[in-house]
């Protein structure tokens, strides 16, 4: 009994340092999904996951760290952030708002395009009746009501234009909205309506050419997290710099 005691002990021992190490850190991100990059929707975390996750998990691997997720809706995400309830969110855009409560990659006072998760373009679309008239600055019909996912990026780029938007909360409601002529014109990431007009067999709707804009996005960390770990999180970012195209390359396939 007492060789089994010992032995026990020297096993956790040897056990614990080694899990003590193991960096834990909190992320979330949308519980909408926003293909290929952030699968299915709801708080549960999809399989395939998506590409975002893919890409952190290898960083994770990498750089010996355990990475708890959890979903929340958008404007939810950034408000954990901003009080350091959570270490970190993605994929996000970047703006001087989110800027002041949250720490994006850095380069010359300039967010660092080469430590992106993803390029994504936001595009128009609309029904093929449906003239549109848009030169990639200005809509001819600035009476336009445009629909856009809620608390996306794209809402104050298309206001700072003065357009009028409707947010709403699911591709999907965008989708039917623009169906059911509710709305004359939708704002969405390529990748988000290519899947779902895929998806659904929707041959009915057009994509409206040249782009309305094309951002890098990351993610993000909080104040709290930078402060405590900035080695860290410069390495965090840094691997997916390295890892970013060799992850995407072999994932892919699964989306």
């Amino acid at each position: 009994m007492i060789r089994l005691t010992f032995g026990v002990y020297i096993v956790l021992m040897l056990i614990v340092p080694i899990k003590a190490w193991c960096l834990t850190i909190k992320l979330a991100y949308s519980d909408i999904e926003s293909y290929p990059f952030q699968m299915g929707s709801g708080a549960d975390i999809a399989s395939p996951p998506g590409l975002s996750i893919d890409i952190l998990n290898h960083v994770a691997v990498e750089l010996k760290l355990d990475i708890e997720y959890l979903r929340l809706p958008g404007k939810r995400v950034l408000q954990e952030i901003a009080a350091g309830t959570v270490d970190g969110g993605f994929i996000f855009s970047y703006n001087q708002q989110r800027a002041q409560y949250a720490k994006y990659p850095m380069n010359e006072g300039k967010p660092d395009g080469s430590m992106r998760i993803a390029t994504i373009g936001y595009y128009f679309y609309a029904l093929n009746e449906q003239p549109v008239d848009w030169n990639g600055e200005k809509l001819a019909n600035s009476d336009y009501k445009i629909g856009a996912h809620l608390g996306y990026s794209i809402v104050k780029d298309l206001q700072k234009k003065q357009l009028k938007v409707h947010e709403v909360k699911t591709t999907e409601q965008l989708f039917s909205m623009l169906e059911l002529k509710r709305l004359p014109v939708i704002a969405v990431q390529d990748t988000t309506a290519q899947q779902f007009l895929s998806s659904h067999t929707i041959q009915t709707i057009k994509k409206v050419q040249p782009a309305i804009k094309t951002k890098d996005y990351f993610l993000v960390l909080s104040h709290k997290f930078l402060e405590n770990h900035p080695q860290i999180a410069q390495n965090i970012w840094q691997q997916i710099k390295v890892s970013r195209e060799e992850v995407v390359k072999s994932q892919d396939m699964k989306y």
